[in-house]
């Protein structure tokens, strides 16, 4: 799992085998978790830290278009647009899957394409969007 884009993340070991982790964006917010050593505790200071970008950022759309980007770098991307001037939509291909955000309307559209043309298999409005949801989404897709 990679960075969340805009947000740095600090790993404190406090005392013997227990982990802060803190996650800070460009604007001061920051989320922390104190932890075992596990990537599960990093992973629920990411959530919180996606919960807060969710209720404060102002380029949410684009958040999720990088972060999106960022956790399928290793895949074979075939396709990838993000277009500011609607609404912040954008869609990532990999292969025969893609996920098409409408900016609009606020909704992650997992899709597959089958005989050349595309058939839904997740739809999420943004308050269903939780960090866990949008990683499987992800993963469904390499």
């Amino acid at each position: 799992m990679k960075s969340l884009p805009g947000w740095t993340t600090e790993i404190e070991e406090i005392s013997s085998g227990v982990f802060k982790v803190t996650l800070i964006d460009s604007f001061g917010h920051n989320a922390e978790l104190i932890g075992k050593a596990t990537d599960d505790t990093i992973k629920k200071a990411y959530a919180h830290a996606f919960e807060i970008e969710k209720h404060v950022s102002k380029n949410w759309n684009k958040f999720l278009y990088d972060f999106c980007i960022s956790e399928l770098h290793d895949s074979n991307i075939t396709a990838q647009d993000y277009n500011d001037k609607v609404f912040g939509s954008w869609l990532v291909e990999v292969g025969n899957n893609r996920l098409v955000y409408m900016g609009k309307d606020r909704w992650l559209v997992g899709q597959l394409r089958k005989d050349n043309e595309w058939f839904d298999k997740t739809i999420l409005n943004k308050d269903e969007l939780t960090f866990p949801i949008f990683l499987a989404v992800i993963n469904s897709t390499k």
